[in-house]
């Protein structure tokens, strides 16, 4: 065979070659991209389920947060009127109690006054001396005093407990 005639057979071997590697090229260039386009849409399908489920979890948290707080500011309300309420009480008792502290007063008094009458002939007595019924009445007026001031405490103290409680099981429910 001839020079020329191998240099057809080598030229027609390279240009089949080309065409073989070309068109696997091409074809897999084009699966390439048909992959990535395939790709690139379950991405932004994923992505847009993501931005729904995120929008859903914020919605339904701030209703969650809306209730929660819904219900702390009626526990609130409730409790500044029982509040109210027992300042209340306890002024009307305030009331009261200054009357019962009159009414002894004057018991003592009169109580002190019968004591002097009746001591008046002894000797030794005086009359800046304190009788028993003054001394109680103090001490009825003390204890009077400090029984409103633990009453108001505790109270006070019960119903903001009862109110911690409460928005506590709000807030776990």
């Amino acid at each position: 065979m001839g020079l020329l005639s191998r240099w057809k057979v080598i030229a027609c071997l390279v240009l089949a070659a080309a065409v073989v590697w070309g068109f696997s090229n091409w074809r897999y260039s084009a699966g390439y991209g048909d992959a990535d386009r395939h790709w690139r849409k379950e991405w932004a399908q994923r992505d847009a389920r993501d931005a729904t489920a995120l929008a859903q979890r914020q919605s339904e948290t701030r209703a969650e947060e809306q209730r929660r707080q819904g219900e702390i500011d009626a526990i609130r309300k409730q409790t500044s009127q029982q509040l109210a309420g027992v300042q209340a009480d306890a002024d009307r008792a305030r009331a009261a109690s200054r009357g019962l502290h009159d009414k002894a007063d004057k018991l003592a008094r009169q109580l002190a006054d019968r004591e002097r009458a009746c001591g008046a002939g002894t000797t030794g007595g005086s009359k800046t001396e304190t009788s028993g019924a003054e001394l109680l009445a103090v001490l009825f007026r003390q204890a009077d005093k400090r029984a409103r001031e633990l009453a108001a405490i505790a109270d006070q103290a019960r119903i903001r407990g009862l109110a911690c409680e409460a928005a506590y099981q709000g807030l776990t429910k």
